[in-house]
């Protein structure tokens, strides 16, 4: 899924360089992403892509919260939240809804990337795992859709929504207000659950007959 992965520093789009120190059965266990614009570097330790920002590297990261349902079921709600009904499309799940990143996968037949996850969850020929603060380091308009929990920042939202393609879906949690640019299909006591609206194709002008 190296193709997807993007510098989280604000300037124009671009390719992660991949220098890659151990590999395991084609998993990168060790290796580095460089940035060839800003010169930013992302390791990748023990199978995981770090992209937390300066200063956040040694903090704790957020609390799961315990979700009240089975991996199973987790992943044939990801796939009716999500909408994912396209093999080979890229998912993001974040925080506790990665701990069945492996299950919604395999049901979806889609690619997943496990932001932040628990220990539980681990890398797979379809399941990639990465670290972050705030932003995702992923393409914009990449994804069909993301999934975040309670431990998900305003900031995040808005970074998901960037990386959604036109027409994607975006679970996230009430705590946080849904994006203004989207459309709320449904919400329980929670999380909500939101579409990203089409893009608009000009329509062209006929042709006055002179």
């Amino acid at each position: 899924m190296l193709d997807l992965l993007r510098c989280v520093n604000p300037h124009e789009d671009t390719w992660l360089v991949a220098s890659l120190k151990a590999i395991s059965n084609r998993f990168v266990l060790d290796g580095t992403l460089g940035c060839p614009v800003c010169q930013a570097q992302y390791a990748i330790r023990n199978g995981v892509a770090d992209f937390r920002q300066s200063g956040d590297a040694g903090k704790t990261l957020p609390e799961h919260f315990p979700l009240s349902f089975s991996r199973d079921e987790l992943a044939v709600r990801m796939g009716a939240f999500l909408n994912a009904t396209e093999p080979g499309a890229t998912l993001v799940l974040g925080g506790s809804w990665a701990e069945a990143a492996q299950e919604v996968s395999v049901m979806t037949e889609t690619r997943v990337l496990a932001i932040n996850p628990g220990r539980a969850v681990e890398e797979s020929e379809t399941v990639s795992l990465l670290r972050v603060s705030r932003d995702l380091p992923l393409a914009p308009g990449s994804v069909l859709g993301v999934a975040l929990d309670e431990a998900a920042s305003p900031e995040m939202i808005s970074s998901a929504l960037k990386v959604l393609r036109p027409g994607g879906r975006l679970v996230g949690p009430m705590s946080i207000d849904p994006p203004l640019d989207v459309t709320v299909l449904a919400r329980d006591e929670r999380h909500w659950v939101a579409e990203k609206a089409m893009e608009m194709v000009p329509l062209r002008r006929a042709a006055t007959p002179e």
